[in-house]
């Protein structure tokens, strides 16, 4: 039943206390926040109650701190409970209740494999809103500096150095410190020790066990990428380092050209609106890695979505993610378009050749034939090296004579360009081509700005630059809380703007 209450009862004199949203007034976007995330699916999150008497609170609520927190570059929980006593949105969206930062922080961490289904439920939520229609979804990746120092590493053949080094010291300190107490029992009896030198000897076991677990975890995970059984050595570089803060956390190049530990944060963006439909992150520094999972993700999403394959999605991605086990990801109603190169600079020749490579040339799938960088066909040409072996994908130019890039593309003696390529190769040599076509060429030029809004948006508006939580299962959790927060802002922004338009359309009508 709805009561309307007056600021003033006549009959008993009481001033009525104004609620929260009075203070806040109707035009905050507080309150289009917390319509969103009262759409949202918490059920997969726990809040951490387990009937012990403890005051239980409810995971929307904390979900809502965190977020909000978040939006407004506040990452740190005690700073989220200092404005829970005193910012007016913050006490509004917690219903007057206090969680102290030790529940926060401890319901972030309990949750960081459910994250990831609480950002799937702001994709979903984005597509009921008409905000998310994946025609074309750029593909970009960022790195993300972790908790960790280039200071507090250690290369792997520096851990055996010290490992020599500390186990020297070791043996010498337990030799001091057995004739110290030979000593010392001769001259003052059995029940007085030498405390000084086994301080040390306990300093020093302790650096030398930090690094011999470190080094065993390095070596075991080596041995797991190259497939061997469990006691024999893997090879290993003695330059790849280890962080003792973030074991996870690898080395990569930033943006400022310095290289510092850090993860490889990935999203998926719609250009509809800007939401973000997938996201990963690793501690893999290459881009190239990540293309399969990212599109199987958003192969999932439209299964979800209800789409047909007549309903095709264009994934774009830059040339870090350029290789034909990744263009061969596309199918199912994806269709992607990836760059060999910057657009604008044509690849260098490899070698000390001047000669064109075959990175210069563009394959016609439907002709199944080949261009040169001056526009010529090379037609196909099979020739057998024996009975067994299938025949070489062979293609020769018709006419080199004329051509104003012969001296590039001819060594010298040669009358025409023959190409003798291999199946991956005429994958690569399509994606080349398709992306030639101008109706292609216009997607993908909408790529840059699509693909680095949001992390500009990250970044600057949010003012989250790197992980704050160690670990990468921890790390990636966060990286989706934050993208989460990402497309919740997104349809606050979008429910405020359908709000002003529909108020300017009545004053117009009203006009």
């Amino acid at each position: 039943m709805n009561v309307e209450y007056k600021p003033y009862d006549i009959d008993t004199g009481y001033l009525f206390p104004p609620s929260l949203g009075d203070f806040l007034g109707s035009d905050h976007p507080v309150h289009a926040f917390r319509e969103v995330t009262e759409h949202l699916d918490v059920s997969c999150l726990d809040s951490g109650f387990n009937g012990m008497g403890q005051h239980p609170y409810h995971p929307r609520m904390l979900v809502r701190l965190l977020m909000w927190g978040m939006a407004h570059k506040v990452v740190s929980t005690r700073r989220i409970e200092e404005l829970t006593k005193r910012d007016v949105s913050y006490i509004y969206l917690a219903g007057g209740q206090r969680p102290d930062y030790r529940t926060l922080a401890r319901f972030r961490r309990r949750n960081a494999v459910e994250i990831e289904g609480l950002f799937k439920g702001t994709v979903l939520l984005c597509a009921r809103l008409g905000m998310v229609k994946l025609g074309h979804v750029t593909l970009d990746g960022t790195k993300l500096k972790a908790n960790a120092s280039k200071h507090k590493a250690m290369s792997y053949g520096r851990m055996k150095q010290e490992e020599r080094r500390l186990m020297r010291e070791v043996e010498e300190l337990m030799r001091k410190a057995e004739e110290t107490d030979k000593a010392e029992d001769e001259a003052f009896g059995e029940e007085c020790n030498g405390y000084s030198l086994p301080e040390e000897l306990q300093h020093r076991g302790k650096r030398l066990e930090r690094i011999r677990r470190l080094r065993e975890e390095l070596e075991r995970e080596k041995r797991e990428e190259q497939g061997l059984k469990e006691g024999e050595m893997p090879e290993i570089e003695d330059k790849e380092q280890r962080s003792f803060a973030d074991k996870d956390a690898r080395i990569m190049l930033m943006k400022g050209g310095e290289f510092d530990y850090a993860y490889n944060a990935q999203a998926v963006v719609d250009e509809t609106y800007g939401v973000l439909v997938a996201a990963d992150l690793s501690n893999e520094a290459s881009d190239m890695v990540h293309l399969p999972r990212i599109v199987e993700g958003v192969r999932q999403l439209r299964d979800e979505l209800g789409m047909s394959e007549g309903e095709g999605t264009t994934v774009t991605a830059d040339n870090g993610y350029f290789s034909a086990e990744n263009i061969e990801q596309e199918g199912d109603g994806i269709e992607l378009l990836i760059a060999s190169g910057r657009e604008g600079k044509e690849e260098r020749t490899k070698g000390h050749s001047k000669v064109y490579c075959l990175e210069r040339f563009y394959y016609d799938k439907e002709k199944d034939a080949w261009r040169c960088p001056g526009g010529r066909l090379l037609i196909r040409e099979e020739r057998r090296t024996g009975k067994s072996q299938p025949p070489l994908r062979r293609y020769i130019c018709q006419d080199c004579s004329g051509c104003s890039l012969r001296r590039h593309c001819l060594k010298p003696g040669e009358e025409k360009r023959a190409l003798i390529v291999k199946r991956r190769q005429l994958v690569c040599g399509e994606m080349r081509f398709r992306l030639k076509k101008p109706e292609k060429a216009d997607i993908y030029r909408r790529r840059k700005w699509v693909g680095e809004q949001p992390f500009g948006q990250i970044k600057e508006g949010m003012g989250f630059r790197g992980v704050t939580m160690r670990g990468k299962v921890f790390a990636r959790a966060q990286w989706l809380f934050t993208c989460a927060v990402h497309n919740v802002i997104k349809a606050v922004r979008f429910i405020l703007n359908g709000e002003i338009g529909r108020r300017k359309e009545m004053a117009l009508a009203g006009s």
